[in-house]
């Protein structure tokens, strides 16, 4: 069997650390390890986004999905929400949205660009919203937007700014607090690296004050049964709503440890790395990228492939030993897969998933360049010992 590796954009490649702390024997959400593991998670996911000791941080079980929804836990009967939309993802918000009793518009991006932060601006200040959602990464295209400068712009005039941070917490710059950003939300198998089976968020005292009235949240969702769970984790007791994702919150524990160990900085220099050195990979074989200039991820990124039926190249691509992601942007998802470089990415991972690309290519009778991973070297070599 040929070894594999995971180059999907969630869950992308692993650790074995990481992986191997979810599965401690006979220890249960009650018990003080657990309490511990909790209360460090919880600490550490604050301080990796940027917030500071005014935001409350929540791990709930499930995933980007569950962290996403329990957003309306802040909203209200009539509430009025911009939804701010690059892709496929952009989109889940009004699938989301759809389904309670509140008023949304949506400003969509076509594939592989991002809505401009004057139209942003523009939008807020003619028409009030109650808050606006943002996505920081779009996983479908790898499409990022100038986050900073969207916050910045639109803060005078929104009430909660929230942001998707599913495919860049951890792998991309984001600091919650400088940036006035009240809620920032992710999933444990992207970026971060851990196993799949938690939804994160951080909430500013401004979002956590609107946990105060009436809810329109499903029961589950409902940010105001888990809020004193996660402050009891917090002061170092334990807590119940519904169980917990143990293993999970283990390997996010050492996920943390791991993230510490190398610093925040070098973590976000060697995604930066990564992601240049795969891109020049990608253009050395002729091959087009979804996302536009200016607009590219330090952790996603789309390829079209023309003339080849995507799945056969993803299946032939697994049979030499990488896992790519299928395209799933409605405009364009016969045209293109997706590469993801997140997490505990190496530059031998990448140069191995251009080789595989390379000869994936050839094989089903397309043209692709011989020297991609002669490029992407060529970056980690003026990089080292960055990576």
């Amino acid at each position: 069997m040929v070894s594999r590796i995971l180059m999907h954009v969630g869950p992308s490649v692993g650790n074995v650390n990481v992986l191997s702390a979810s599965t401690v024997p006979n220890i249960g959400f009650a018990s003080p390890e657990f309490n511990h593991a909790m209360k460090y998670a919880l600490e550490e996911y604050a301080k990796i986004t940027g917030a500071d000791s005014s935001y409350t941080p929540f791990i709930l079980p499930g995933g980007g999905t569950v962290a996403m929804e329990s957003t309306v836990s802040f909203l209200e009967k009539g509430s009025r929400v911009l939804i701010v939309s690059n892709g496929a993802f952009g989109d889940r918000w009004e699938k989301i949205l759809s389904r309670y009793p509140v008023e949304f518009k949506v400003l969509r991006a076509s594939a592989g660009n991002v809505v401009p932060v004057s139209q942003v601006k523009a939008e807020v200040q003619d028409e009030h919203y109650d808050a606006v959602t943002l996505t920081h990464v779009e996983t479908s295209t790898g499409a990022r937007i100038p986050l900073k400068e969207m916050a910045y712009a639109i803060r005078p005039h929104v009430g909660l700014i929230i942001v998707d941070g599913v495919a860049s917490v951890g792998g991309e710059r984001l600091n919650a607090a400088d940036w006035n950003i009240d809620i920032c939300l992710t999933a444990s198998q992207k970026a971060l690296g851990a196993q799949t089976g938690a939804g994160l968020l951080v909430a500013s005292e401004k979002a956590v004050s609107r946990l105060e009235g009436g809810s329109i949240s499903s029961y589950f969702l409902d940010l105001r049964n888990w809020l004193p769970i996660m402050n009891a984790f917090l002061s170092g007791k334990g807590g119940y709503f519904a169980t917990p994702p143990v293993g999970t919150i283990f390997s996010l524990k050492k996920s943390f440890e791991l993230i510490e160990m190398e610093t925040l900085e070098r973590r976000l220099e060697r995604h930066r790395i990564c992601s240049d050195a795969f891109r020049k990979g990608v253009k050395e074989m002729g091959l087009e990228i979804v996302a536009v200039e200016g607009a590219r991820s330090n952790t996603v990124t789309g390829v079209y492939l023309e003339g080849i039926k995507i799945q056969e190249f993803l299946d032939r691509s697994m049979q030499g030993g990488v896992e790519f992601a299928a395209g799933v942007h409605e405009q364009i998802k016969d045209r293109y897969f997706r590469v993801g470089h997140m997490g505990w990415i190496e530059p031998a991972n990448i140069i191995q998933a251009l080789r595989v690309m390379e000869n994936s290519i050839i094989s089903l009778g397309g043209s692709a360049g011989k020297d991609a991973a002669l490029a992407a070297k060529a970056v980690f070599e003026k990089s080292l010992p960055l990576v």
